[in-house]
């Protein structure tokens, strides 16, 4: 059984703790450089309105990798316990991983809009193609 299915897991793993990490450390000089906000302030769920938009899109940001990813990792695992994980899978998986990367980094420091449509839309429609062919793959493959 190839392990190579967990890399782009490890993968999306990083990001997830990137994400956290850029998050955590944005909150912190908000408050203790910055003195925009008090500790108590930013701690409230959802943030406040008046913190910053960065704030506000990191934290969303990090909110969705806790989301949706979510059927990704369990996709990956069942397609490695069932042994099917072969290069097709793993592509995809990578690209998965690929657009998921694109749509942090643009929902986190761009997110424009045309009319109600996020921009950011253009990145996460193609992953949700992936994980849905995945899906489809993986059932149909029994």
């Amino acid at each position: 059984m190839s392990t190579d299915i967990f890399i782009p897991i490890y993968y999306m793993l990083g990001l997830t703790s990137l994400v956290f990490l850029f998050y955590t450390a944005i909150r912190i000089l908000d408050v203790a450089v910055y003195k925009k906000h008090s500790a108590e302030d930013l701690m409230t769920i959802p943030t406040p309105g008046n913190a910053s938009n960065l704030i506000r899109q990191a934290e969303r940001n990090l909110a969705n990798l806790f989301e949706f990813p979510v059927f990704f990792y369990v996709v990956c695992i069942i397609i490695y316990v069932t042994g099917k994980a072969d290069d097709n899978f793993i592509l995809l998986a990578y690209w998965f991983v690929g657009f998921r990367f694109i749509h942090s980094i643009y929902h986190i420091f761009f997110n424009g809009f045309v009319s109600v449509l996020p921009l950011r839309a253009m990145f996460f429609v193609p992953s949700w193609a992936i994980l849905v062919w995945m899906w489809v793959r993986l059932i149909s493959s029994f």
